[in-house]
């Protein structure tokens, strides 16, 4: 289960990327380093739905083994709200 934890780990701080992305959007030069406000929209946009998708799937799978999964509830339930919420950000506001 160590590569489930790293992956939500991971899936957590995109996350947060993620979120931080959506502050830049709102107030633009959120952040006046321009590299750095490049890797957070990277990592943010491009990342994060893909590494959530995953986690999430893989929580999935987890649960329909009925095996016991060991990382914190907290990390999951953050990881399946932000999920929706992408899915928000990406399908339903752009139209």
């Amino acid at each position: 289960m160590r590569p489930l934890l790293f992956a939500s780990r991971m899936a957590f701080i995109c996350n947060i990327l993620f979120l931080l992305c959506l502050v830049i959007q709102r107030t633009h030069d959120f952040l006046p380093n321009k590299e750095i406000s490049a890797l957070v929209l990277l990592l943010g946009w491009m990342v994060a739905p893909v590494q959530n998708m995953v986690a999430n799937f893989w929580y999935g799978l987890v649960l329909l083994s009925k095996s016991t999964i060991r990382i914190p509830n907290w990390i999951a339930i953050f990881n399946v709200v932000i999920l929706l919420i992408q899915f928000f950000v990406y399908f339903i506001l752009p139209s």
